[in-house]
């Protein structure tokens, strides 16, 4: 097995053991952990930056990330959230700042990939609604 397919059952692994991922097979997974870049931060790194243009979203696979309006801090997330799919899916500018608290592994999946992959995943397009519905009733902000 080559190192990148190592690193990468790996993080299906990681993304298997959070509820929201759940409904995805492990192809499904697998697919998606190939077109995103693992990251890891050491400190605070910010993710998103409120009113630019939604170029990707993140999956959060360990740490937290502070999601700030303004210079308020609104909520905390942590790992296996979605982070960022709103303003992605809907065209719009990102309306949080969203910024790891220390240290952070994150799936960073661009724009591009993330639309092809609601097409080829059913499970994420659901993932992704259900992200946005949550964020929109206010069990947390919107980091998008």
């Amino acid at each position: 097995m080559k190192h990148d397919d190592k690193a990468h059952r790996e993080d299906v692994r990681r993304l298997r053991e959070f509820a929201a991922f759940t409904k995805f097979s492990d192809d499904d997974l697998l697919r998606l952990v190939r077109a995103a870049h693992h990251t890891s931060t050491s400190g605070p790194w910010p993710l998103i930056q409120e009113q630019t243009p939604a170029e990707a979203c993140w999956i959060l696979l360990s740490g937290e990330a502070g999601v700030y309006s303004g210079t308020d801090r609104v909520a905390v997330v942590g790992p296996g959230e979605v982070i960022g799919e709103s303003a992605l899916r809907h065209g719009k500018l990102r309306s949080a700042t969203v910024t790891t608290v220390g240290r952070a592994e994150v799936l960073h999946i661009g724009r591009d990939d993330v639309v092809r992959l609601l097409d080829e995943i059913p499970a994420l397009r659901e993932l992704m609604d259900d992200t946005v519905a949550r964020h929109l009733s206010g069990s947390i902000a919107d980091p998008s």
